[in-house]
């Protein structure tokens, strides 16, 4: 069976809302790919071909957060399998990367994809999710020593918005942000660094930024 056909199936149960054959048709796609590979072949296209129907009319709100629902519980899944040990030592500890989006920022899961290519690279990633409060992330990076913080928005004022906050927390920690939100002035504003769009890249500069900070990992 063609990945063709199956994206097919994909789409004929999530307009039907048939939980049961989409999950089937997800888990094939799935199959014996890795996670970065399942990101970039079957996530994100599936994604974007999401808000491509729904700005077109296509598909409602209802069938937005059916996709939403099934790709997080995948994702979850995932999740369960023991990260990758990368440290030439194995008794130090890896960095830690708390991720989240600000206030009223509800698309979170492109984050989760991150959060768990990062942990799949042995880094201890700390999801918080969607609609964030910014007290909670600087009071969640202090808590577990956040080596790095990376918020994602869709638009820049989500993180204009809480500027002074977003300044407190790139005292403290490396500051990072992603998605349409990020533009250049928007990142010099609040004192962050633009993560590049495409997540696997992000993933890339991230491990590789904290491999310049630490000079061990």
């Amino acid at each position: 069976m063609t990945i063709t056909t199956t994206t097919g199936e994909l789409w004929v149960a999530v307009e039907t809302f048939d939980a049961e054959t989409a999950e089937i048709a997800l888990a094939r796609l799935f199959w014996d790919v890795p996670l970065s590979g399942a990101v970039t072949g079957v996530v994100l296209p599936f994604l974007r071909e999401v808000g491509d129907r729904w700005e077109a009319g296509t598909l409602s709100v209802a069938h937005e957060h059916f996709v939403s629902d099934m790709l997080r519980r995948k994702l979850s899944a995932l999740s369960s399998v023991p990260p990758q040990q990368v440290l030439a030592d194995a008794s130090a500890p890896s960095p830690v990367v708390l991720l989240a989006c600000p206030p009223g920022e509800r698309h979170d899961l492109v984050l989760l994809c991150v959060a768990l290519m990062l942990r799949e690279r042995g880094v201890r990633a700390r999801f918080l999710g969607a609609d964030t409060p910014i007290p909670a992330v600087l009071t969640a990076a202090r808590a577990c020593g956040a080596d790095a913080v990376v918020l994602a928005a869709t638009r820049s004022t989500a993180f204009t918005a809480h500027g002074t906050s977003l300044l407190r927390i790139a005292e403290d920690h490396a500051l990072y942000v992603a998605g349409r939100g990020a533009d250049e002035q928007t990142v010099a504003e609040i004192g962050a660094t633009a993560l590049p769009e495409d997540p696997v890249r992000a993933v890339v500069f991230l491990i590789g930024a904290l491999n310049r900070v630490s000079g061990s990992w």
